[in-house]
């Protein structure tokens, strides 16, 4: 195979990652914004999880005004994480820094998962989201070790 059109290849590919990465986010989040809305989103949680009969403490519904802001709050920051990954995904060479943090970060919302599903019994169902991010992650580190040598090349060669 022609090298320029495995390195497009290689390059279409890492994007698709992002914009699925960034879609993930927005996806996954979005309902977390919204007071009430929310709620309704960690109930259908708890119903998918009991009905696979995955075990684990259910998710209640915090009384506290704060614990509900500051769930809003991040479902606001994740979606926005996400849009950052959406706009990242048009030329990943130039913020390779971005998506390693980003990459980082979901391994570590992932080991948080892992702690509190088994440090808490939480529902078992939020370990696809950690599994998720953990994939996601090493297909990050996968492509920014294969796009390194890219950024290299003469300008008329890059996608």
């Amino acid at each position: 195979m022609n090298k320029n059109i495995m390195k497009n290849s290689t390059l279409i590919q890492f994007r698709n990652l992002l914009r699925f990465s960034g879609i993930f986010n927005i996806a996954s989040a979005s309902l977390l914004i919204f007071p009430i809305v929310y709620e309704y989103y960690l109930l259908f949680f708890n119903d998918i999880n009991f009905a696979l009969g995955l075990g684990g403490q259910p998710v209640s519904i915090p009384t506290n005004p704060l614990n509900a802001l500051l769930i809003n709050t991040a479902g606001i920051d994740l979606v926005l994480i996400g849009a950052i990954m959406l706009v990242v995904s048009r030329n990943p060479l130039k913020n390779r820094t971005i998506i390693l943090l980003n990459g980082v970060g979901r391994l570590l919302f992932a080991l948080i998962i892992g702690y509190y599903v088994f440090a808490a019994d939480l529902i078992r169902i939020i370990i696809f989201f950690g599994l998720v991010d953990v994939i996601i992650s090493i297909g990050f580190l996968y492509y920014l070790r294969k796009t390194k040598n890219i950024e290299k090349m003469p300008a008329g060669n890059k996608v």
